[in-house]
């Protein structure tokens, strides 16, 4: 294996693809800090231009756009709670905080750490098993999905802050618009309308742009001042880098979470950074730090996602099975240069395979050093008066929805999210467990139909089967503990308000 590595090493150490991997991720933050063009939109803006390039060259260029835009993402989630890529949804809960206190450069370079961190181990982990990693993934069928959205789904009490009732309301929302376009079982429409528009689904890319960014623009503009409430910045990037390696239980923790569920075909960096902020809210001997600028809540979602998107090479090298979008146009590409991705590519393509691996790392330490001198820059903008900035904003933001399917649908759609998410905000409605049933949705259903269809309609496959049971039994766990927290903490704020009111008396 090291003798693999070090020809890898030979491979990536030529100034060719060093050049390419740094212009690619600076394409790559540029797309990324565009609310609604993420890694997708980078990677097929770049492919065209890659048909006539060397194989290794080519798909480090598309693998350093991608972690570009993916890590640059996180940066509108920390300076305007506006998510650049739904992988940084998660990013926004005390990231944007820490830039109102005036710490968005601190936050930055926690999320920067995080990233590199779980790129890092994340591609160790792929080099030294990757094929017992891939016979993971072969043990998850439809059952062990079905299961791990249930454990998603558990979460969305523990999302939905002081009303437990409010934010069922709003994941079961959620649920229901995951709904809605075609049945995947019988191909019949469903919750449609009528609208031909609404046929193929309602996309996450418009929902969470309306759902966050239009909600937050609005809020601009009634606000006025400026993002950052002190009017300043505190602290420096390479302070934020050094900070998230003063966390290393959370670092390691959100990073094994993000890359055990980044080889799961399907599952995806999204469900991973939401789930590994939840863990580490719950294992926080202080959860009440976290949306109000903890450390470790921008650290867990980050070092998940980046994670998640390198074990998620683990599968689509050695199986050709994508673990997610990304990782699917990764295939994609390689498929154009002639080399078919499965048991075999890693004795035919030795050098390739090796050399892309190696050239990962270097590339997260490319964007590691890039990332830092625009940092800076671009925290910046929370000293601009709000005003000034929303009408700019909301521009990019539709431009990057109309961007993903060129359709002018996905504006009306951002616009109407929009509109829920400041009637959400006015009355105390939580909005993050809408996005996760809209994520979980999908997922639940099709694995429900598929599990049942295997089994002949017999229920029990989901508890005959050891690992599906396991996660089952983990999601009821999982179901108690946050109930019982929450009568935990009503009880103590029921009794707090009984000792004020005979205070008072």
């Amino acid at each position: 294996m090291l003798h693999h590595v070090m020809i890898g090493l030979a491979e990536v150490c030529q100034w060719q693809n060093f050049v390419m991997m740094t212009v690619a991720t600076i394409v790559g933050l540029l797309l990324g800090v565009m609310p609604g063009l993420g890694p997708l939109a980078a990677i097929a803006l770049l492919i065209p231009f890659t048909f006539t390039m060397h194989p290794l060259p080519a798909i480090l260029a598309l693998a350093s756009i991608s972690a570009a835009a993916n890590c640059s993402g996180a940066f509108t989630s920390i300076l305007l709670n506006v998510p650049g890529e739904p992988t940084c949804a998660a990013t926004c809960f005390d990231g944007y905080p820490m830039s109102q206190n005036g710490r968005a450069t601190v936050a930055i370079g926690l999320s920067i750490g995080a990233a590199f961190f779980g790129d890092v181990v994340g591609i160790i982990a792929v080099i030294a098993i990757v094929q017992p990693v891939s016979n993971f993934a072969l043990a998850f069928g439809p059952p062990e999905n079905f299961a791990l959205a249930v454990i998603g789904v558990s979460f969305i009490a523990s999302l939905s802050g002081t009303s437990f009732f409010k934010g069922m309301i709003m994941g079961v929302f959620g649920l229901w618009l995951s709904c809605i376009g075609i049945d995947a079982v019988n191909g019949e429409p469903r919750f449609t309308f009528g609208l031909i528009q609404l046929q193929d689904g309602i996309h996450l890319v418009p929902v969470m742009t309306g759902i966050f960014a239009v909600t937050e623009i609005i809020a601009w503009i009634q606000q006025r001042g400026t993002i950052s409430k002190v009017g300043r910045l505190d602290g420096s990037v390479w302070k934020g880098v050094f900070t998230t390696f003063r966390h290393p239980v959370a670092l390691v923790r959100s990073t094994l979470v993000g890359g055990v569920l980044g080889v799961i075909p399907g599952i995806g960096g999204v469900i991973a950074s939401f789930l590994a902020y939840e863990v580490e809210k719950k294992s926080s001997s202080t959860p009440e730090r976290f949306g109000k600028g903890a450390p470790e809540g921008v650290i867990a979602p980050e070092a998940a996602n980046h994670s998640a998107f390198s074990a998620s090479l683990a599968p689509a090298l050695t199986l050709g099975i994508p673990g997610g979008a990304t990782s699917a146009l990764l295939i994609v590409a390689l498929t154009v240069q002639g080399i078919r991705p499965g048991p075999m590519l890693f004795t035919t393509h030795t050098n390739l395979v090796f050399g892309f691996l190696v050239g990962l790392i270097f590339g997260a330490a490319i964007f590691m050093l890039i990332g830092t001198i625009f940092a800076r820059p671009l925290a910046k903008i929370t000293l601009v008066r709000a005003e000034l900035l929303a009408p700019i904003f909301l521009i990019i933001s539709f431009a990057g929805v109309y961007a993903q399917d060129q359709q002018f649908s996905d504006i009306v759609i951002a616009i109407v999210f929009g509109l829920i998410g400041c009637v959400a905000k006015d009355l105390d409605f939580p909005v993050v467990p809408l996005v996760l049933g809209l994520v979980l949705g999908r997922l639940l259903e099709t694995s429900f139909t598929q599990s049942l269809e295997i089994s002949g309609g017999d229920w029990t496959i989901f508890f005959t089967r050891p690992l599906s049971g396991f996660l089952l039994l983990t999601a009821a766990g999982l179901m108690g503990l946050t109930l019982y927290q929450s009568l935990r903490a009503k009880k103590k704020r029921l009794i707090v308000e009984a000792n004020s009111a005979v205070g008072s008396a």
